[in-house]
């Protein structure tokens, strides 16, 4: 009888103290100024800019980082443990566990994806792994309401998190530690279904590195997050390099649908089968009719109907749009007032369960078109791949 291999096990490595989280945990460079970015690749603190990807870090040089931030208590070793994870900000506020995810489990399908990953990227992750033989960039991983996970939540945050600090995108930080035979509980009964959120090419090359070298007992550190807690955004689809007729363009766009013009800040969608657009120097809501809508989920996808109803016919745009399209993530309900491209539209998200529906029929979903969050900072939690 073939073995199943667990979906999770308890995390063992190390954390920030409360004291020096603000400056080895980096959030994504996205929500950061550039003054911001500036003064991280300058603090030999950084966890990002010490040791993550591009830092160029070799392995010997990683385990003198790591061996000097615990001496000097900046990192606190820790496990076997789950944590409880909360991030709160502006923008965010999420709750989930923390644990190890099995690269195994993730090789044999145990852990749903929705994109495909990009074999360059893909190799240049795993040449870091191997080069610096740390694991640092914890991935995000979604499930569907879980009633028994949501009680053991709310069973421990009615105390003091044991570990809390802020990072410079203004986000806080919270880690309960759930320890002994109680986490170990948690992995064994886990029995959800995983879907990868954030890190498809972090698990892809982790899976490819322990596969490699024959770790049949690999695990990558993850953030467990219900759907409910999770938050999808949109990227908007800039049109580029394309000869454009302003005129005749919105023309067509208003015989074949319905189009509105509107101020700058209500060109933004409020519900699927609408979109921001701005074409020249005006904007618009752009609306789809109910008959122009398939009824295949995956063709009524919001991304895929401006693909298919807009950006092809109109602009000629396939959906290997080269140097024809810019995809521009839409951070905030302002960002798109910061596109500068004469001609753009901005899709309505997808919903959590669309994205997990369509990794269960196996099928991907198109280019740049899921934003997750909660992202998971690098540094968060930080293991050498060689411990086990």
């Amino acid at each position: 009888m073939k073995t199943v291999c667990a979906l999770l096990r308890p995390f063992t490595g190390s954390v920030p103290d409360a004291s020096a989280g603000p400056r080895i945990a980096g959030p994504p460079a996205s929500t950061l100024s550039h003054d911001q970015i500036a003064a991280a690749r300058r603090d030999p603190l950084s966890f990002r800019y010490s040791l993550g990807r591009g830092a160029e870090a070799s392995q010997a040089e990683g385990v003198e980082w790591l061996d000097r931030q615990r001496r000097s208590g900046a990192l606190r070793d820790v496990g076997p443990a789950v944590f409880i994870y909360r991030q709160s900000g502006p923008a965010i506020s999420a709750i989930g566990l923390i644990a190890d995810v099995s690269l195994e489990a993730y090789a044999a399908g145990r852990v749903e994806r929705h994109e495909n990953t990009i074999a360059r990227t893909e190799r240049k992750m795993a040449d870091y792994m191997r080069h610096t033989r740390v694991y640092g960039n914890p991935v995000a991983l979604g499930h569907r309401p879980n009633r028994s996970i949501r009680s053991l939540i709310d069973s421990h945050i009615d105390r003091d998190a044991d570990i809390s600090f802020p990072t410079m995108d203004g986000s806080l930080h919270e880690l309960w530690v759930i320890a002994g035979e109680e986490a170990q509980n948690v992995c064994l009964t886990f029995d959800t279904v995983l879907y990868v959120t954030d890190g498809h090419h972090r698990l892809a090359a982790a899976a490819r590195v322990a596969a490699e070298e024959g770790r049949r007992d690999a695990f990558l550190p993850a953030g467990l997050f219900s759907s409910e807690e999770l938050r999808l955004r949109s990227f908007a689809r800039c049109v580029v390099h394309v000869d454009t007729d302003d005129g005749a363009i919105i023309n067509r766009l208003g015989a074949e649908h319905t189009l509105i013009e509107v101020d700058a800040a209500a060109a933004r969608p409020r519900e699927t089968g609408e979109f921001g657009a701005r074409v020249g120097d005006t904007y618009f809501l752009l609306r789809l009719g109910a008959a122009e809508i398939p009824d295949d989920a995956y063709d009524a996808l919001d991304v895929n109907l401006l693909q298919n109803l807009i950006l092809e016919p109109v602009f000629g745009i396939g959906t290997r749009a080269g140097r024809h399209l810019q995809f521009v993530a839409d951070l905030t309900e302002t960002s798109h007032l910061d596109l500068d491209e004469d001609v753009w539209f901005l899709p309505y998200p997808a919903r959590v369960e669309d994205v997990m529906s369509v990794a269960d029929s196996g099928r991907v979903m198109p280019p740049k078109s899921t934003l997750f969050t909660p992202k998971l900072p690098a540094g968060l939690v930080i293991r050498p791949l060689d411990e086990t």
